[in-house]
């Protein structure tokens, strides 16, 4: 991945990315697959994980990434306002569904993936939780815990909640493919197929051949526990596999 300064990222025009640098964060491949996948040319600037940041809240409001700005309109970060964005930018191929219920039913889905107390925060919780236990944490585990307001209380519910929600997907599956369908809404890609595949890298991250993980993080990453494992259905894998090789980048690029 090149990366230019943020600097030169808030004076640029067209479509600007903040991703995080050096992992593989899903909402950040999720958001940079969704723009390639329409076509639309990009510069980067990184997000430092663990680090304050104070140069990206100043400009975007928060420290996080992703971050993306179009033109001269404000930053933006939650997941669905980049989803919009990109169908705003460029129409096709849409990754939304035109059905209204099988659109509700994506976002629905897409918020147990991506938003609060969904996979990749409930993952989030179970990977800072051996650094949180600590007598006393390594500052950029406190930065990124305030950031994600780490609760052990929910910690301890995080790798139940997950598997409910690996579970569903497996059913939804299942009955996608009962109605002759290989994605998991409708007939066709949609936004929900690539969030499933940039968040199986909390779930069953690829080897570093495609996906590289720092050693450190990388027993994090697979360490899911029984629970989720148990969870897992194959077919899950197989599907972030067809996905994956139709449309991300291997090696994946951060």
């Amino acid at each position: 991945m090149e990366y230019v300064s943020l600097d030169e990222i808030i004076k640029a025009k067209g479509l600007r990315l903040v991703l995080v640098q050096g992992m593989p964060s899903p909402w950040g491949q999720a958001a940079k697959t969704m723009f390639e996948m329409k076509g639309v040319p990009y510069m980067v600037a990184p997000q430092i994980p663990g680090a304050p940041n104070d140069d990206l809240v100043a400009w975007s409001g928060q420290g996080s990434g992703p971050v993306v700005a179009w033109e001269g309109e404000a930053p933006i970060n939650h997941w669905l306002d980049i989803l919009f964005l990109a169908e705003r930018i460029a129409p096709a191929p849409s990754l939304i569904p035109k059905d209204v219920s099988a659109r509700a039913l994506m976002i629905g889905l897409s918020h147990e993936i991506c938003g609060e107390l969904g996979i990749g925060w409930s993952r989030r919780l179970m990977l800072f939780r051996p650094a949180m236990e600590m007598d006393d944490p390594p500052d950029n585990m406190k930065i990124m815990a305030a950031r994600y307001r780490y609760d052990f209380g929910e910690a301890d519910k995080a790798a139940e909640r997950t598997a409910d929600i690996v579970r569903a997907f497996a059913k939804q599956l299942a009955s996608q493919k009962a109605k002759g369908s290989d994605y998991l809404v409708g007939q066709s890609v949609t936004a929900l197929d690539v969030y499933w595949v940039a968040f199986m890298n909390l779930l069953k991250p690829y080897g570093d051949n495609i996906v590289p993980i720092p050693p450190d993080f990388r027993p994090g990453f697979e360490g899911i526990g029984p629970v989720i494992e148990a969870a897992l259905d194959d077919t899950l894998i197989q599907h972030r596999d067809a996905i994956f090789s139709a449309h991300f980048r291997s090696p994946m690029e951060y």
